[in-house]
């Protein structure tokens, strides 16, 4: 049986945005801004509930070296226990956010075998000829170094690419950005999605055909318009 999260996987981030502004009428929340990098660019949408975590890399770490094992490991735990799909969600708290990567060869290793679907973060990531695919990443930066690189707090909200997100949170990203899914909306989300596609097929049906012009055009509209 076909469920949202189906619905999800199977459509890009504007055609779930659209859908959520078809429910909910349009506005300039839940989703990011910006232009991030992304470390595949052709994968397939992703949809995910957020673990998320604060890093530093363009200070030296205030904790002791203890303290810095005993969060990354506290992470990796919560990674293993998290609902799935996941996506991580990373925020540079740093002076300057992006200073280094965080994301390398190893760590993409590390959480996709850890069974992450994507990651999100307005930090940096590196060795793009190396990362392999299966755990796509928007990042805000490609940098050569990882610098001072370390987690400072897992499991609290965070704000990436102006985007607020809440541990826990459904997230849906692919190459254009990420955006926010209201619990509320999911159940709602596959009929929104399929009458949208079947209004955007019939307007791209339309241009195509010898005799369209504008008039045509409008009256299209003016019947999609009085039908809803």
């Amino acid at each position: 049986m076909t469920g949202p999260l189906d619905i999800l996987s199977r459509c890009d981030t504007p055609t779930i945005s659209n859908a959520l502004n078809m429910l909910r009428g349009k506005t300039t929340e839940g989703y990011t801004r910006g232009r991030p990098v992304a470390t595949e660019p052709g994968a397939a949408p992703v949809a995910g509930y957020a673990i998320t975590m604060r890093i530093v890399t363009s200070e030296a770490p205030r904790l002791s070296e203890a303290a810095l094992r005993d969060i990354r490991y506290a992470h990796y735990r919560a990674v293993a226990a998290a609902p799935r799909p996941a996506i991580v969600v990373v925020q540079d708290i740093g002076t300057e956010p992006g200073a280094g990567a965080l994301w390398g060869e190893v760590n993409v290793s590390v959480h996709r075998g850890l069974g992450v679907s994507g990651v999100l973060t307005d930090g940096a990531v590196r060795d793009l000829d190396a990362l392999g695919t299966g755990l796509p990443i928007l990042a805000g930066h490609v940098r050569v170094s990882s610098a001072q690189a370390h987690i400072v707090e897992i499991g609290v909200p965070v704000t990436v690419f102006g985007l607020a997100v809440a541990p826990g949170a459904l997230l849906h990203m692919d190459r254009h950005g990420a955006h926010t899914i209201p619990p509320d909306l999911l159940p709602h989300l596959p009929a929104a999605v399929a009458a949208l596609l079947a209004r955007e097929r019939a307007i791209i049906d339309l241009t195509r055909d010898p005799d369209f012009d504008a008039e045509t055009l409008i009256r299209t509209w003016e019947k999609m318009s009085a039908a809803h």
